[in-house]
């Protein structure tokens, strides 16, 4: 029998390192739509940035898939700005246009992460992973992370495991293991 151990690096998780921008959504809309999506994969939160999501939204008449996309990144500059509340809207104003987007639902997740609650970002990790999350191994790890701050560290640590052999060469799955203890 195994026990995991969270050592006190891991106990840092006030300030969860995500990088929502890996979780920017392509657009083929207006170049505005556009240039919203290279912000948002960029992290950039400064206002700028975050003027022109909105010029996109309000003034590209976009599909729906486009919208929602937009939405999300817009939430991803806003999230990056520390704008937490606009962005948690922008989240919800993309699902309602499409309730199963996945990069909708894990950035929701990952503001949810970022304010310390794993309990209600755990549900939407989960249904971005089955909704089919482009980067499995970064939103698996989201969920490794979700579980930790629920205290599941077990599970936080099968997960974590699991990010790391999705994508072997990504930093952050080998950082977060490092500060587990396996004991038998």
């Amino acid at each position: 029998m195994k026990a995991f151990v969270l050592s006190t690096v891991a106990a840092v998780l006030a300030t969860v390192p995500l990088s929502a921008a890996s979780g920017a959504v392509q657009t083929y809309g207006g170049p505005l739509a556009k240039v919203c999506y290279n912000q948002a994969l960029s992290g950039n939160g400064r206002s700028y940035a975050i003027d022109g999501c909105t010029r996109a939204i309000e003034e590209e008449s976009l599909p729906a898939p486009d919208l929602a996309a937009t939405y999300v990144n817009r939430g991803i500059v806003l999230m990056s700005a520390g704008r937490l509340s606009d962005a948690d809207a922008d989240f919800d104003s993309a699902l309602k246009i499409n309730a199963t987007l996945p990069d909708g639902l894990l950035n929701k997740g990952f503001l949810r992460l970022r304010q310390g609650n794993g309990r209600d970002a755990l549900p939407l990790i989960q249904k971005g992973i089955d909704a089919g999350a482009g980067r499995q191994a970064l939103a698996i790890f989201a969920r490794g992370v979700a579980h930790e701050q629920m205290g599941e560290y077990t599970a936080a640590y099968a997960d974590l495991r699991r990010a790391r052999e999705l994508e072997p060469g990504w930093w952050m799955p080998k950082e977060y293991l490092a500060s587990y203890q396996v004991r038998r």
